[in-house]
């Protein structure tokens, strides 16, 4: 439980979450492309990974207080959450059967990340600093120089990309509706139950028999999947929407990482140069971050924003979740 830490630490906090959940996610994807590259349907793999995933978070189940801990009071946002969040895996797969990973990733985040800012405003009442704004255009400037998108990528495949970046930012949006006291377990869990029922319904009509390779392919994407997304579950019912948005952009530098150390591919200077601009635009909102709460502090308050301990155990204080102060923007 981290409602106890004042807002600067748990924005920081949530910047660590949003880091690890995407570059689980960044991995995923790379499996994702190696079993649509083998000619399976999209429903087939989004059926098999979210069986699989709550067959394992049920094993658990015991552990995090049994049937209980799926007890929820907002069914109907949980709904939401699913429908709206349904597309954003299986247009983005469906676009890595033609496109390369990092058109698709470009594409995707030129759908979500504008969106989610701009969104948080209006539906949260998160003041967007003109800085927040600055980190996520200059970041995405430093996406579009890593990834250099080839000529020709804007057809129907380009087109489930930014299906798929609108659909994430809705998914994100109806996380934070739900709010910290949700949890993490029941939105991981009622997410992937629906995403598996869902995708079963279309198995009689496209299931090809998998290999055992396949298998144990598929089942490693679901454990980078639930790894993902609760990380990314934690990131944004700890810290604002439009703060963590900009930190999405560093899947680009967890895929050319990947590619370093797994395929000995080493990335190009514009990679390097992408990268360089996307960990500044993390580094430039950290410290606009803790400018803001230093401003907003009381003499008798010390600033502990800078202290890793301080992120990692609960201060004294309200239990009850609150939003950062409006005059304490997080600003970016």
């Amino acid at each position: 439980m981290n409602s106890g830490l004042p807002p600067e630490n748990r924005n920081l906090l949530g910047v660590g979450y949003i880091v690890a959940g995407v570059g689980f996610l960044a991995s995923m994807d790379s499996v994702a492309k190696v079993l649509v590259g083998a000619d399976y349907s999209v429903m087939q793999i989004l059926a098999i990974r979210g069986w699989i995933i709550v067959f394992a978070m049920a094993l658990v189940l015991p552990r995090v207080g049994g049937v209980s801990a799926l007890k929820t009071t907002q069914p109907l946002k949980h709904l939401v959450r699913l429908v709206v969040g349904f597309a954003a895996p299986y247009f983005f797969f469906s676009s890595l059967g033609k496109l390369g990973l990092a058109d698709a990733t470009v594409i995707f985040f030129g759908g979500a990340t504008f969106l989610m800012t701009a969104l948080s405003a209006p539906l949260f009442a998160e003041k967007v600093s003109p800085h927040r704004w600055g980190a996520v255009i200059v970041g995405f400037v430093g996406v579009l120089i890593a990834a250099q998108p080839t000529d020709g990528v804007f057809k129907v495949e380009a087109l489930y990309a930014m299906a798929s970046g609108a659909s994430y930012a809705m998914l994100v949006l109806a996380t934070r509706w739900l709010g910290p006291e949700e949890g993490t377990f029941r939105p991981v869990f009622f997410y992937n139950l629906g995403l598996a029922v869902i995708s079963s319904i279309a198995l009689p009509f496209v299931f090809q028999t998998m290999s055992g390779n396949d298998i144990m392919t598929i089942t490693f994407m679901a454990a980078l999947a639930v790894a993902g997304h609760f990380f990314l579950t934690k990131a944004f019912q700890t810290a604002p929407v439009g703060l963590l948005a900009p930190f999405e952009y560093t899947a680009l530098v967890w895929a050319a990482l990947l590619g370093y150390f797994i395929w000995s591919d080493t990335p190009s200077n514009n990679v390097l140069i992408g990268a360089g601009i996307i960990i500044s635009c993390g580094l430039y909102i950290v410290h606009r971050e803790t400018l803001a709460a230093r401003g907003a502090k009381t003499e008798e308050t010390p600033i502990v924003a800078a202290d890793p301990l301080a992120i990692a155990v609960a201060q004294p204080g309200d239990d009850k979740f609150t939003e950062p102060a409006k005059n304490n923007p997080p600003a970016n």
